[in-house]
């Protein structure tokens, strides 16, 4: 589409949403895959003054509801069909239940009954006389998870997603000519850094990817024109093998890494073009991305310590500044941030709706534990956080989801390094001795409870018991003990 294009699409749907009668400062669920519908939803909501919780294409009815409960919603943006399943059916029977969502709409052929088209509302086109409304309130609203809280949202406000955008272009050096092919959702900070806000303030062409597919998204770099993406390590380890950064119809110019892996600034220094630099891509904790342009000096998978500030035409912007700060067990440090970048961050655990930060300073916590080396913060792991797929999720919330499961005695969750997902999900179980136990039965009792498939554990291994400290809670390094 062109801007043009795109304008009248996102006047119209935000005219649709007024006529509907959702208010300034009305917060609608959009789960929408890395397609085009998904940024001029977020541009019409916006323009019509809404408020946009972003959530994942992968969330089933368990992770909807306690959204939906928390927020209150008044509208639910889904698609008619997507990846053999059926969305729009789901978000309808969620609102079912919630007094507080009027709307459901959809995109796409087929919807069900009682779900709006946006597509006719985009074919009717905008009528005359309609305004952007201003919302006082966050803009958008995204999730992730930290250690006993399985459902934690981020209010972001405009002013943190246009610095996100700015910190891209600014430390990529982006222009009007420039081309961002985007693997990541819109839901989750790295598809903001890399593809919604800079393409937002940049005047740059975002392509969109979804969902992954190796040989869709090397077809999309070589005939996009695409001249930035980000990808994990061990993807881009691939892109290198193939020798597809260092084709001469590769347009890439900046190449980052998602969380960095050794060696492949030396790799794409001494094998791409001069003009062809990688980048450090740091979501940190899901609050925002840290980006960083390549340096020898660089250590890979580390964090820069302090205020992070980039300079451009004589002016110098404040992003964030980093900091290690007390955690909740004696003697340990978490990595925290603040700054205008970082969103506010609402706790479930805390009673009074008040942020989750627990400094004076007004540092807010990643969920990510580290400590310091050479003036950088290197990221020590969380036995409590489980990194899987993009996803960030709680233990705890595993753990209760296969002890609920009637043919366990007891049950925890354990991980283990994966390249590619970064954690690969085990379940560890006592069984009930009088039943008999299988992978699929668990599996197909957590598809009942429509819970996320990524939470679903690849193996199930027996064990004679859990291991739990005085307090109660459970040594998952003793768990791999047993085994």
């Amino acid at each position: 589409m062109s801007f043009g294009e795109a304008e009248i699409a996102v006047e119209a749907m935000a005219a649709y949403f007024a006529h509907l009668g959702l208010a300034p400062g009305d917060c609608i669920v959009v789960q929408l895959p890395n397609l085009v519908e998904s940024p001029l939803t977020l541009l019409a909501a916006w323009r019509a003054g809404l408020t946009v919780a972003a959530v994942p294409m992968l969330w089933r009815a368990t992770e909807l509801a306690k959204a939906c409960d928390m927020l209150e919603p008044a509208a639910l943006i889904g698609m008619s069909s997507c990846a053999g399943e059926r969305p729009a059916d789901l978000l309808r029977d969620v609102a079912a239940t919630r007094l507080s969502i009027r709307f459901v709409m959809g995109f796409g052929a087929d919807l069900p009954d009682g779900v709006s088209s946006l597509d006719d509302a985009i074919l009717d086109g905008p009528p005359a006389g309609f305004g952007p409304r201003a919302n006082s309130g966050p803009a958008l609203i995204t999730f992730t998870a930290r250690a006993g809280e399985p459902v934690v949202p981020l209010f972001r406000d405009e002013k943190a997603l246009l610095l996100q955008g700015a910190m891209t272009v600014m430390a990529l050096s982006l222009d009007r000519h420039d081309v961002l092919l985007n693997p990541y959702p819109l839901a989750g900070p790295i598809g903001i850094a890399l593809g919604l806000a800079p393409w937002l303030i940049g005047g740059t062409a975002l392509a969109l990817h979804d969902p992954f597919d190796h040989a869709v998204f090397v077809q999309q770099i070589l005939t996009t024109g695409a001249t930035v993406t980000a990808l994990p390590g061990t993807v881009l380890d691939r892109l290198l093998d193939e020798g597809i950064v260092t084709d001469p119809q590769c347009a890439l110019r900046h190449v980052g890494r998602v969380w960095s892996v050794p060696n492949l600034g030396e790799r794409l220094s001494a094998e791409a073009p001069a003009e062809r630099g990688g980048f450090d891509l740091y979501p940190l904790g899901d609050l925002a991305c840290l980006i960083e342009r390549d340096s020898r000096r660089l250590v890979r998978g580390t964090l820069p310590s302090g205020v992070f500030q980039m300079a451009d035409q004589g002016e110098t912007t404040t992003f964030l500044e980093t900091a290690l700060v007390a955690g909740t067990e004696p003697g340990a440090k978490t990595i925290a941030v603040r700054g205008p970048l970082v969103p506010k961050v609402r706790s479930l655990a805390a009673t009074s709706g008040e942020t989750a930060d627990r400094n004076t300073q007004g540092f807010v916590e990643t969920g990510m534990a580290g400590e310091t080396r050479n003036d950088r913060l290197h990221v020590v792991r969380d036995p409590e956080l489980v990194y899987h797929g993009g996803f960030t999720i709680a233990a705890s919330e595993l753990d209760g989801l296969y002890q609920a499961f009637p043919r366990f005695l007891d049950a925890a969750c354990f991980v283990l390094p994966d390249p590619v997902m970064g954690d690969r999900i085990f379940a560890a179980v006592v069984p009930d001795p009088s039943m008999p136990v299988s992978l699929a039965a668990l599996r197909d009792f957590l598809n009942e409870r429509s819970v996320a498939s990524y939470k679903l554990p690849d193996k199930l291994l027996i064990v004679r018991s859990i291991p739990r400290d005085t307090h109660g809670r459970i040594l998952r390094d003793q768990i791999l003990k047993q085994i």
